[in-house]
């Protein structure tokens, strides 16, 4: 990092500064990956629940069987209907068994019986119009097409990257907040240079400029830092997840280091403007 011979720059401040800005840079890399996760995540849940809806014959009607072949026909005479397929006893059974344990034995449970309906994605029924015609044929059955579920997925996906996001403002602000004071700090011990400089010529943009120099290098290390040990971090965590599958894999792809590439730069970028925002503002006011 070049020190200026006009302007002699105390190193110990700079390391300090470097090391906060490495710490927001780590929690601004999790904040992103948080939202990533999460984005990735609600993704899979609604692909894995578009195009797709369930019938359930309630078992208090009866002989569930009686039905089966009622609902079909109607599932399949129905626009946007691709197929319906009724489920397997053992299929029915692996859906109870997160509830019952495993094998429960569906014969002593007045257990439904349980439709899988592929539709169209891009023509899907109207779930009341549907819903109304199982009514109608007085089969006993719901219709489902998973809509609150998808909601629920999305819903949550946005409220963490509005919190991702407010994590990335928090970071800027506290990474503007110790430049400011560490600038004004450093005007206030060089106030002799710098009205030395002043009254050779020097404009406050030169003034700015050597600040804005020493600012990029220390937010530029620092943001280097902070994201080499938070990637070290997403590798462990993301090696772990192999192991225990209760942990999301945060899926390290090639685009995480186009991401890393923009922690820096956006550590930078805060940096070098609230140093240059900061020196011409304390000499303008103090001319």
């Amino acid at each position: 990092m070049r020190n200026s011979s006009l302007i002699p720059f105390r190193s110990g401040g700079g390391i300090l500064m470097a090391l906060i800005v490495a710490a927001m840079a780590f929690l601004a890399c999790f904040a992103l990956a948080g939202a990533l996760g999460a984005s990735k995540l609600a993704g899979a849940w609604t692909d894995g629940l578009s195009g797709a809806a369930t019938v359930r014959i309630g078992a208090e009607e009866g002989a569930p069987e009686q039905q089966l072949d009622i609902v079909l026909d109607i599932l399949k005479s129905t626009e946007g209907v691709i197929d319906a397929v009724p489920l397997t006893e053992d299929e029915v059974a692996a859906l109870l068994e997160p509830w019952f344990g495993a094998a429960p034995e569906l014969s002593d449970l007045p257990a439904p019986a349980i439709v899988a309906v592929t539709i169209d994605s891009a023509n899907e029924p109207d779930t009341s119009i549907v819903q109304a015609r199982l009514d109608g044929a007085a089969t006993g059955a719901v219709y489902d097409d998973h809509g609150e579920w998808r909601g629920r997925a999305a819903s949550a996906a946005h409220a963490v990257r509005s919190v991702a996001l407010g994590a990335l403002i928090v970071c800027a602000l506290a990474i503007a907040a110790v430049v400011i004071l560490s600038v004004r700090s450093g005007l206030s011990a060089q106030s002799a240079n710098i009205a030395t400089l002043r009254l050779a010529g020097a404009e406050d943009r030169y003034v700015a400029g050597l600040y804005q120099t020493r600012y990029f290098w220390l937010g530029l290390i620092g943001g280097i830092v902070g994201c080499i040990l938070a990637l070290g971090a997403m590798v462990s965590f993301d090696a772990l997840s192999t192991v225990s599958r209760a942990l999301p894999s945060l899926d390290l792809s090639g685009y995480w280091w186009f991401l890393l590439l923009g922690v820096v730069v956006f550590a930078v970028l805060v940096c070098v403007l609230a140093a240059r925002i900061t020196v011409l503002g304390t000499l303008r006011r103090g001319a």
